[in-house]
């Protein structure tokens, strides 16, 4: 699994993104991610599978120009 972490821009709220997302990845049924807000830095991480490419790809469009950094672990 990898760990998307997603430092996200000051006007965001994570756990409202995070529910956001959550509906997005819904809509086109995925079902193997786990996303949990960290509000006291205002993250976003997002923890998909390692060959998950299209998942990861509709994460990353979704996520663009919500965040301010993002780190890969």
């Amino acid at each position: 699994m990898k760990n998307h972490r997603y430092l996200l821009k000051d006007s965001i709220q994570a756990e409202e993104l995070a529910g956001d997302l959550r509906v997005q990845l819904e809509v086109n049924r995925f079902d193997d991610y786990s996303i949990v807000p960290v509000v006291q830095r205002n993250e976003l991480i997002v923890q998909i599978p390692d060959a998950a490419g299209d998942l990861e790809d509709t994460v990353d469009a979704f996520m663009a120009g919500y965040y301010d950094g993002k780190m890969l672990e």
